[in-house]
């Protein structure tokens, strides 16, 4: 049975490291939907870049609008905070980290 899965990262790559990504990858690996948004200090993974098997493996990734802003950055692919929470009612999984 294919479930949606959101990975919700907010720590920094000092803090998450790419490890923080293996739970993201073996969903994809499995063909589930898989979402991986970036919030918090997570956007600053826009600075370090993600690793490149996360880009190519799950198809959508967003960075928060909100946390950008607030840290003075600006990135394609944003979803604001209440596009967030509805998308966080409608996934089956949701992991943060």
């Amino acid at each position: 049975m294919k479930k949606s899965y959101l990975f919700l990262q907010t720590k920094s790559p000092a803090e998450g490291g790419p490890e923080a990504f293996d739970l993201a990858l073996t969903a994809a690996a499995f063909d589930h939907e898989v979402h991986l948004i970036l919030a918090e200090d997570g956007v600053f993974w826009l600075r370090a870049g993600l690793p490149e098997l996360v880009t190519e493996a799950v198809e959508q990734i967003a960075y928060e609008r909100e946390s950008l802003a607030e840290r003075g950055l600006s990135a394609a692919n944003q979803i604001g905070r209440d596009e967030l929470a509805k998308l966080i009612a409608e996934t089956d999984v949701v992991v943060t980290g």
